[in-house]
């Protein structure tokens, strides 16, 4: 009887856990998609220099 209590808890924490490894995930999306000029602004050096080699080199 006390395994099944266990293994329950064991389920229950582990739900718990998830659920907040996925709330934490929620939150720093919902916060960068609130900024997309940051997102931008970091990203764009980034894909230009991309585009610059790949026309390089074709």
């Amino acid at each position: 009887m006390i395994t099944i209590f266990r293994m329950i808890r064991l389920w229950q924490i582990k739900i718990k856990w998830r659920l907040a490894i996925y709330q934490f995930i929620d939150k720093q999306l919902t916060e960068v998609a609130g900024h997309p000029e940051s997102i931008e602004e970091k990203i764009m050096p980034y894909l230009t220099e991309l585009i610059h080699n790949s026309n390089v080199q074709n």
